[in-house]
């Protein structure tokens, strides 16, 4: 839930400053605010240098040291090592990368001692030199006597000239010779031995990074500290102080316990009208892993309503609706009993998240059961899984219905499948009315009247969805119960009025269709009448003429929710495919393709399931009840470390 906040004026005698900061922090629920507006203070550098510490031996976790090394017991001085040896390796390895180079531009010259060179030019009084030309030039230059001809490599030609003067020759680059090879790879050697001393140093750090996490929270909570005084003000030549600071309705009475052993005061002081107060946000169990996800998005404003188990309840049933298969759903149920078993501890942020798994692999789950759907697999028509699911209910249903009525849709289905004719119940309907293609047997009706059940299962979850919306801040817009009464006229009217179809409100036996017309098109008009003169009366001619045009956003958002059909019938489909490459590979060829097949379809329907499941909260659910652009609370607290 969002909690209200207070506004308090806080004071007392400066010499008490340092335990009132010191205790606010272990409470942890004063947000302070500085009353002059002053520069905030910088992390201080060795804290910034633990920070690039962890994020330097992230990279070298899991790695066998090989060496026995002392760690230093003081995270900073610890922090201040890692760096250096980060430092001197990211050297070490340019060096690497500039030897290797230099070796390769050389080794045409071949291995010598600049010290014979040197001899020879000062005995012989001759001066020596290395040239290099393209090898293109070399066919039609005119090479002088002096030069010796080495070799090409890499469309190069290479010379060693040995002349009485140092010559300049056209077309010719000379090159400088500082080391020769032989010594450019003894150096390299030397270079490389150290590289992976120095890595084993870093892999053996890497084990000791708890270390480092410590002195990492420690700095902080002591920058935090040191920030809130920063923001204090002194007045009466500085033998008092003062700061301001939200504070949570809830917690009110808890600060003047706090005070109460202190020279300290507090008075609740107005809300100014510039004062941007932030949004607290107090939740516990699937509330939490709800704030999580609206986090993801937005901040709530502090006047919003908490939307946390909304977009909670509504993600899981619309991620459950993409992936939809039972099979899928079990793995992510696997998955979250394999992370509880190898990491027993977690807490914070990653139990949160292994707790949205467990509720997203129990959605998904009992949604695939829902609609008979496991690993993409052909269920028989008579198989007891089948018919004990919900999507074959309903179809047996709409089928049973059909046969009642005898209608258009009936007589074609009789035509093309005369077996129909004699069927006894919705479910021998259903499985009559089928053909033989490719030596199997597709029963039409079925998979037809499971698409439609499906397709406006998404459009009823997409009213649903929205009705709540629109009925959380009813009190403030009017106009919102008009259009919840215009969304459920429309389902009942449009079926009957545009498409001639039958829906689950006629099948189900709870409204005749002439019944469902008559009173879908009363709440049609009547809902859009309502949504309109409300915006009249509760704000103005201007609004309620701007309120016509929401016709066309509340379609567009109702018809959104048919991406739950569309990605749902995606995955089966996907599946089914590799299911069936599979079977004509045999079993050994057909297993790994089954496996990579399913893999792939399970990346895509989980991206499919976060992406869109999300969506449909964050966009046309809030659209209507959603203000957003908060500030989230944030106490002066102490930082905890995960170690």
């Amino acid at each position: 839930m969002i909690v209200g906040l207070h506004k308090y004026l806080i004071y007392g005698a400066k010499e008490e400053m340092d335990r009132f900061f010191s205790l606010a922090q272990r409470a942890g629920f004063l947000e302070f605010i500085g009353i002059w507006q002053k520069k905030a203070l910088e992390i201080p550098p060795h804290v910034k240098r633990v920070l690039s510490a962890i994020r330097i031996l992230r990279a070298w976790e899991g790695g066998k040291a090989g060496i026995e090394m002392s760690i230093p017991t003081n995270p900073f001085h610890f922090a201040e090592k890692v760096v250096e040896t980060n430092g001197s390796l990211e050297r070490l390895l340019e060096e690497e990368r500039v030897l290797r180079a230099e070796i390769a531009r050389l080794a045409p010259f071949g291995d010598f001692s600049m010290q014979d060179v040197k001899y020879i030019e000062l005995e012989g009084k001759r001066s020596i030199q290395f040239f290099c030309m393209k090898s293109s030039h070399a066919e039609e230059a005119q090479i002088p006597p002096e030069l010796i001809y080495l070799g090409t490599e890499y469309d190069l030609a290479y010379y060693v000239s040995i002349g009485k003067e140092p010559m300049q020759i056209p077309k010719m680059i000379e090159v400088q010779i500082e080391r020769p090879v032989g010594v450019l790879r003894e150096r390299l050697s030397d270079v490389k031995k150290q590289i992976a001393l120095h890595e084993a140093q870093l892999r053996a750090s890497a084990e000791s990074s708890a270390l480092l996490q410590e002195g990492l929270v420690e700095g902080l909570n002591a920058h935090d500290l040191q920030s809130a005084k920063h923001d204090a003000v002194f007045p009466m030549r500085e033998a008092l102080f003062a700061i301001e600071a939200w504070v949570p309705e809830t917690r009110v009475t808890s600060l003047h316990g706090l005070l109460s052993n202190l020279s300290v005061e507090c008075e609740e002081i107005a809300i100014e009208p510039g004062d941007r107060m932030p949004t607290c946000m107090e939740n516990k169990g699937g509330g939490k892993v709800g704030e999580d996800l609206v986090q993801v998005y937005d901040i709530p404003a502090p006047a919003d309503k908490d939307p946390s188990m909304w977009v909670l309840v509504f993600f899981a049933i619309f991620f459950a609706m993409i992936i939809a298969d039972a099979g899928y759903g079990l793995l992510f149920l696997l998955l979250g009993l394999i992370v509880k078993w190898k990491k027993p501890r977690l807490a914070g942020a990653g139990k949160r998240f292994l707790k949205l798994i467990f509720i997203l692999g129990a959605s998904t789950t009992l949604w695939g059961a829902m609609t008979a759907s496991f690993f993409g697999m052909e269920i028989g028509a008579n198989s007891p899984y089948r018919k004990i699911s919900l999507l074959h209910y309903l179809a047996t249903k709409k089928a049973a219905y059909l046969m009642e009525v005898k209608n258009d849709v009936y007589q074609e289905y009789v035509k093309n499948y005369p077996a129909v004719a004699s069927a006894t119940d919705g479910h021998d309907f259903l499985v009559k009315a089928a053909k033989e293609q490719e030596g199997q047997i597709k029963y039409v009706a079925l998979n037809n009247f499971y698409d439609n059940v499906l397709m406006e299962f998404a459009i009823l979850m997409g009213i649903i969805h929205l009705s709540f919306s629109l009925a959380r801040y009813l009190s403030r817009n009017w106009s919102h119960l008009g259009w919840i009464i215009f969304m459920v006229g429309g389902y009942l009217y449009f079926p009957v009025a545009s498409l001639d179809a039958t829906s689950m409100v006629e099948f189900m036996g709870w409204i005749a269709k002439p019944y469902a017309y008559a009173i879908g098109q009363q709440l049609l008009y009547g809902g859009f009448g309502l949504a309109v003169l409300a915006a009249f009366i509760k704000r103005g001619i201007g609004a309620g003429l701007m309120e016509v045009l929401n016709v066309i956003q509340v379609f567009s958002d109702v018809l959104s929710y048919l991406r739950l059909y569309a990605l749902g019938l995606a995955g089966m489909i996907v599946a089914q495919t590799f299911n069936g490459l599979g079977e004509k590979f045999g079993i050994f060829a057909g297993a790994i393709i089954i496996l990579i097949g399913h893999a792939v379809n399970i990346n895509l329907s989980i991206m499919s399931g976060v992406i869109h499941g999300l969506r449909l909260n964050f966009l046309e659910w809030y659209h209507y009840c959603f203000e957003g652009g908060g500030k989230l609370f944030n106490p002066l607290r102490l930082r905890k470390s995960k170690h």
